[in-house]
């Protein structure tokens, strides 16, 4: 998921009893909420496949669920001894118990949604799809973020805060769907008016309950929405991705391998329709070129990412170009790759 449902989801729990419980329990679980996406910092490094390589992997596997909230309790109390407070008391064993629920709420959010989770690694690298919850779902941000807000004070640092989140979101929205830009708008408003409003209560418990429903409801959809597709498609199924829409619960993105071709399109409950597209994407098949092109050290991480790989051969003044494509993004799909897609010049 998107860092914002992370942190959402951290301080939600840190509004509940859970952070009265010791000193430091609101940070532990905000921070714990985010601390698997350390790996995120390679991209600052301006290697973004070696980024790629590691994302969603060595920081949030089993490993990692095991040595992180150690780290993270070490370091909380490195911070309670350079500053004491003589009114609370930190309690260990309440800070590391907080540090690994939050800690476990991040990957099991993230193998939500279709880009996948590595909960083996580093032991074994094989990707866990939920496929079930959008990465940047408006709902949750609704739930979780109305709650939360509802219970604080509208100072200028906050609204501040609001206006910048909000900027840096629709930024990113934009690159995806002008609907989802109106959604947001829509979302953003609501929120706005969750600051205004000066709850009597807080909501973050009732919050947090009813997104757990929503995911499991999600999850439920999902399974019934694959037995759907498998119904509807006229030829035996290899592979089957039923992915969510970021807006729509009854509308659900489809990757389906038949055969040696995927066939992509969307389901929806209204009706209980699936629409393919016309086109068929070739699944990758061993060649001299692809294996080439897949063993270019400049795109492992991209490799190892993929899902449903496909490729096109160029050749263009007298260069071989190998187009690599996952058609889990078939429609965002550019000759010369984009997202979703990678390019390698052999030769």
């Amino acid at each position: 998921m998107d860092p914002l449902t992370h942190t959402l989801v951290g301080a939600n729990l840190a509004a509940t009893r859970l952070g009265e419980k010791t000193r430091l329990a609101a940070a532990a679980l905000v921070i714990g909420a985010n601390l698997p996406d350390v790996d995120s910092i390679l991209y600052f490094t301006g290697h973004d496949d070696l980024a790629l390589w590691f994302r969603r992997g060595w920081t949030h596997g089993v490993l990692a669920l095991v040595l992180l909230p150690f780290v993270q309790t070490a370091l909380l109390l490195l911070f309670a001894r350079l500053r004491p407070d003589a009114r609370r008391s930190v309690s260990v064993p309440w800070l590391f118990g907080l540090s690994a629920f939050a800690i476990l709420t991040h990957p099991t959010l993230d193998w939500l949604n279709n880009y996948g989770m590595r909960w083996l690694m580093p032991f074994d690298g094989t990707w866990f799809y939920g496929d079930s919850v959008y990465i940047m779902d408006p709902w949750l941000w609704l739930v979780l973020g109305g709650a939360w807000l509802a219970g604080r004070r509208a100072t200028l640092p906050m609204v501040l805060a609001f206006v910048i989140v909000t900027g840096i979101l629709a930024r990113i929205v934009m690159r995806r769907s002008a609907d989802y830009v109106v959604v947001l708008a829509v979302v953003a408003v609501i929120l706005f008016a969750m600051l205004l409003w000066r709850a009597p209560r807080s909501f973050s418990a009732p919050a947090l309950l009813l997104a757990t429903a929503y995911i499991v409801a999600r999850l439920v959809i999902h399974h019934a929405t694959a037995l759907e597709v498998r119904k509807h498609l006229d030829a035996p199924v290899v592979r089957l991705m039923v992915g969510p829409h970021p807006i729509d619960p009854r509308r659900w993105d489809v990757v389906a391998q038949t055969g040696d071709v995927y066939r992509f399109g969307h389901f929806t409950w209204a009706g209980r329709t699936l629409t393919l597209a016309p086109e068929r994407l070739p699944v990758a098949k061993d060649s001299p070129e692809y294996r080439e092109a897949k063993a270019d050290p400049h795109i492992r991480g991209w490799v190892n990412w993929m899902r449903f790989p496909w490729y096109e051969i160029e050749r263009r003044n007298g260069r071989t170009i190998v187009h690599l494509h996952d058609a889990r993004y078939a429609t965002r799909r550019r000759p010369g790759g984009g997202f979703g897609g990678v390019s390698v010049v052999l030769r």
